[in-house]
Formats: structure tokens, C-alpha cells, sequence
């Protein structure tokens, strides 16, 4: 039988060429897409910023595909990336949503860009789901969760809320924790500057994860605490700010 499996047109990588030789790598997060970080890649881009949106390993296509990917595909596909950048441009920066900002702390111990941002990174989440899942796996593959579509999600949207929001992946979730505690002892050898911005209503990374690394690290660092935003922050009521801010930071 044949794989039917295809990429969402909403979660197609996104390449912007700017004209300033420095590039951005910008990294959606887990049950993510590249679409959700469309907005932000444009507006980077018109700062004369090259700007690469990949789309990480079983992302956007359905639950299954996803089941067959884990922490070693997300990062070797991230590092990739922006290996693939810093081959043409003078200086590359890195910002990521969630795990994508996991990701960021992973290449910058690597790699060291220019500079990183973090949209509220998955160094600390919220629901113990997260902290089971390395036994849960053992037992079973998916919980169900509750998931409802909004009126405005398009039929993109309203797919991958069927696939990867209406539940808990647990094996993916466990490679997650991985890819966390990997980051967690890679910030002592991060040398480039890091920016973070949380948010207080954020639904599922607690604001310890700010603490967290800030402790962590022996680099600059600067910290923003939004007042209103849901996780993906990059969506959300404040999304004007946080452009500004990753805007003004990469500057």
C-alpha cells in the first residue's frame, strides 16, 4: 500500500532572499508549522534580512508521519538548515517558537550565531503530561485531548487540529524531555547573546523557563514578559510587539 502522506500547503517551508548578507533562521515548535511563523519571517525579511522557514520533520502532514520522527530528526534538520545559511551569508541569527527555541540553544552551543531569540521557549512546561511521557510510552501511544477549532481556522488548521492537537503524543513527547535536557546542560557554552520573550498567560511553558536559562548562562541577556499572549505568541493579541522586539534585537 501506498504512502499517501503530503505536506499541508499552510506548512511549506518559507525562503525569503533579503539584501543585507545576514540571514535569519526562524524555527516553528513542536505540533507546529512553518505557517504559524510566516508573519514574523516577513516581517524580519523586510529589514533586508534573508530569512529560511523550514519545515521540521513530520510537521504538517499528518499524525502518523509524526509518529515516525523524534528529537534527532528535528535537530540534524535544524542544524542543516543552518549550516546551509551560514554557507552564504556573513552572519546568520536564530529565533524559534517553543521548541524551536530549544532548538536555537542547541545550535548557538554548536554553532554560536551572530545573536538568538527565543519565543517562549519550552525549557519548562507546564502540564505533567510532558514529565510522564517516558513511562506513559511504554503503555500506550496516544492520549485524547480536547481540541476545538476556531471559526477563522482555515481547512489547513482545521487538519492538523484533527491529527496533532486532539492529542498526546506520548513517545514524541518523551523525545521532547530529550531534546530539553539536552538544552538545559548546553547553556553553560553558549557564547552569542540571547533575547527571550515569555508570556504570562502562555498556556503551556511556565515563566520559569526565563529563570531557567537566565541562570544558566554567561552571555547577554535580556528578558520581555508579555501580559496577554497564548502560547504561540507570534499569533496572538501582542504579535505587533513581538515583532518589534525580534526586529530591534536582530538590529
Amino acid at each position: 500500500m501506498k504512502d499517501n502522506t503530503k505536506v499541508l500547503k499552510s506548512a511549506l517551508p518559507l525562503y525569503l532572499e533579503g539584501d543585507n548578507k545576514k540571514a535569519v533562521l526562524v524555527l516553528h515548535g513542536y505540533n507546529g508549522y512553518a505557517g504559524e511563523m510566516y508573519e514574523l519571517a516577513r516581517r524580519i525579511h523586510g529589514e533586508g534580512y534573508t530569512v529560511s522557514v523550514p519545515r521540521l520533520p513530520g510537521h504538517g502532514t499528518n499524525g502518523a508521519d509524526f509518529r515516525k520522527t523524534n528529537h534527532r530528526d528535528w535537530h540534524s534538520h535544524a542544524v542543516n538548515e543552518y549550516l546551509n545559511l551560514k554557507s552564504r551569508f556573513d552572519s546568520v541569527s536564530v529565533t524559534g517558537l517553543s521548541m524551536g527555541g530549544v532548538l536555537s540553544l542547541l545550535l548557538a552551543e554548536q554553532f554560536s550565531p551572530e545573536k538568538i531569540i527565543l519565543l517562549a521557549p519550552a525549557m519548562s512546561v507546564s502540564n505533567r503530561i510532558f514529565y510522564l511521557s517516558p513511562i506513559l510510552r511504554i503503555f500506550i501511544r496516544k492520549i485524547k485531548r480536547n481540541w476545538e477549532p476556531r471559526p477563522s481556522d482555515d481547512d489547513d488548521r482545521r487538519f492538523m487540529g484533527k491529527e496533532y492537537w486532539s492529542y498526546f503524543f506520548a513517545s514524541n513527547i518523551a523525545s521532547l524531555l530529550k531534546l530539553i535536557r539536552k538544552a538545559q546542560k548546553s547553556l553553560g557554552a553558549i557564547e552569542c547573546p540571547v533575547y527571550i520573550i515569555l508570556s504570562e498567560k502562555d498556556g503551556w511553558i511556565s515563566l520559569d523557563s526565563g529563570d531557567l536559562i537566565q541562570k544558566g548562562l554567561n552571555v547577554p541577556f535580556r528578558k520581555v514578559v508579555l501580559k496577554n499572549s497564548p502560547h504561540v505568541i507570534v499569533e496572538g493579541p501582542e504579535k505587533e510587539t513581538v515583532f518589534e522586539n525580534v526586529c530591534n534585537w536582530l538590529k
